[in-house]
């Protein structure tokens, strides 16, 4: 299954992040999880159906919203590969760290400038782009002035019609200067910054909703004013006037970006007061039998809220009525046996997975929970019976970890038999075992097998990430490999991966090992005027 560094590769950032917490929020339903298939549906504004198949070395897929029209992997696609991984998200590197770099040394340079040089610039570049710049310049100036910064505001927020893909970058990278004001507000007078913030947040929950933001970029912005909004109220609580405000922002925020915890302290008393008499208001309003069609209706918010003031307040028995409103899925289950867990109800918590154990006899996340569960009572025989059961109906890391943990010493013993059910379940191809292997810390093993065996390309490449300080050689005989397959069937999209495949095999091996490889692909390629030029550009 993907990886995050390749979910981050062809989704991006913002739909990683965002389908990150469509996963967690267990917002998808597959009904069919195999190696080399996914389909399913991902519950958003609307049921999203959904699919992907691996055709080969690639994956193929396809999701029926908006996001994904023109073949572009969306957050719905992100959040079902998680949920088929039924593991945590790696940690995701952060594209920005260079930017910011960059940012630096343009900022040092700029510093270094004359006065006269750098205002001659700014006018010329203002008169290029009048009508931004001089909303910038307004809006800058009238920060300092109490009675200027709203309407200075709401003509930088005005989107000026609907924003399509491409008007939603332009109009995301706008609000940096909406961004930089507003903490220049709230650095001299939280209190109107805060106000500021608010007026901001209003626009912006109108015009993103009806907004084409499909790379998330507006998304990324409305959520870092969110931010600034908390900071604000935390730098000068407003009190109970807070509870208000902050639930009429939450019922427009469909993606989760007024965290109630973020707001809890600066609330105080009599605004926590305030703030659960109107969403407990809310919940009452939720029918008591709910049917599974409301799941993702409006109510998932309010059941959202609710959950989110029973935590930050305490409330057991409150967390316990929203949980259980809805128990047709394994999640369902799990959450109500963690949410026992959090109040230190042990035995509860094992009566309540045993149960649901019996319900979904199928699931491996339930039958993990119980092998915890049961480890932590001193029953390591059942516990290690049915951490194998969740490995077997889910050979992934996690389970492997699961089954490791519990059986404690005998693990050598169980090592084997599970690498040994692993290669009785493969179809040809042992890119299974060697991730595995490999996450197991035993590289060489995993080396071993992926040279002597059929491997899916990304884990080849992820064992040459390994090898290229100490083995540069096999690091380079593996890229080789991927080279060769990404030749097959080569398409003009992947063409600059694979002249960078060459290039990683290149930095490791001399030029009489990866040179009758271009030439192959000279010879076989030559009338793709566009590979040959990106070959001549790096030198190849």
């Amino acid at each position: 299954m993907l990886t995050d560094d390749q979910l981050l590769e062809i989704a991006g950032k913002p739909a990683l992040t965002r389908g990150q917490a469509y996963h967690r929020e267990g917002r998808i339903t597959l009904s069919r999880n195999e190696a080399d298939t996914i389909e399913g549906t991902a519950n958003g504004t609307q049921t999203y159906a959904l699919w992907m198949k691996r055709d080969g070395p690639r994956w193929r897929w396809g999701c029926n919203c908006r996001a994904a029209d023109d073949g572009a992997f969306c957050k719905h696609l992100v959040a079902a590969v998680l949920t088929a991984r039924g593991d945590a998200p790696d940690e995701v590197a952060d594209p920005v760290s260079t930017k910011e770099a960059r940012a630096q040394v343009l900022a040092e340079f700029l510093r270094a400038q004359p006065t006269e040089r750098m205002a001659e610039r700014l006018v010329e570049l203002a008169n290029k782009k009048k009508t931004a710049a001089v909303k910038r310049a307004r809006l800058h100036s009238a920060i300092d002035d109490p009675a200027e910064p709203k309407a200075a505001l709401g003509k930088m927020l005005d989107p000026g019609g609907f924003l399509d893909y491409r008007r939603s970058n332009d109009y995301a990278r706008r609000l940096d200067a909406v961004v930089t004001q507003l903490e220049r507000a709230i650095a001299r007078d939280a209190d109107s910054g805060r106000g500021l913030c608010e007026y901001a947040l209003g626009r912006l929950l109108k015009i993103y909703p009806r907004s084409d933001d499909s790379g998330g970029a507006i998304g990324a912005q409305v959520a870092g004013i969110a931010r600034l909004h908390a900071h604000a109220c935390a730098l000068e609580p407003p009190g109970k006037s807070l509870g208000k405000m902050l639930l009429s922002l939450q019922q427009k925020d469909d993606w989760g970006m007024f965290p109630l915890n973020d707001y809890w302290l600066a609330l105080g008393a009599d605004g926590q007061t305030d703030y659960a008499t109107r969403v407990l208001a809310e919940f009452g309003t939720l029918p008591q039998k709910p049917s599974e069609a409301s799941r993702w209706n409006e109510s998932f918010g309010i059941a959202r809220r609710t959950e989110a003031l029973a935590r930050a307040s305490g409330d057991f028995e409150l967390l316990q009525r929203v949980l259980r409103r809805h128990l047709s899925h394994p999640r369902d289950h799990l959450r109500v046996f963690e949410s026992l867990n959090e109040f230190g109800r042990a035995r509860e918590a094992q009566a309540w997975i045993e149960k649901a154990v019996k319900r979904f006899p199928d699931d491996d996340g339930l039958r993990g929970a119980l092998a915890d569960c049961l480890a932590g009572a001193g029953l390591d025989e059942d516990a290690i019976e049915q951490a194998w059961r969740a490995f077997r109906l889910r050979p992934v890391e996690q389970n492997w970890d699961l089954l490791k943990r519990i059986s404690g010493t005998d693990w050598a013993m169980w090592r084997e038999r599970v690498i040994e059910h692993v290669r009785s379940i493969e179809r040809g191809d042992a890119s299974h075992r060697i991730t595995l292997l490999e996450h197991d810390g035993d590289i060489d093993a995993a080396v071993f097998l992926a040279r002597e065996s059929e491997v899916r390309p990304d884990v080849l490449e992820r064992l040459a990430r390994h090898l290229q300080r100490d083995q540069p050689l096999l690091a380079g005989e593996f890229e080789l490999r991927i080279a060769r397959m990404q030749m097959v069937e080569l398409q003009p999209t992947r063409y600059a991966a694979l002249v960078t495949t060459v290039k990683r095999a290149a930095r490791c091996l001399s030029p009489e090992h990866w040179k009758p490889l271009v030439a192959d692909i000279r010879a076989e390629h030559g009338k793709k005027s566009k590979l040959m030029r990106l070959l001549d550009e790096a030198n190849l």
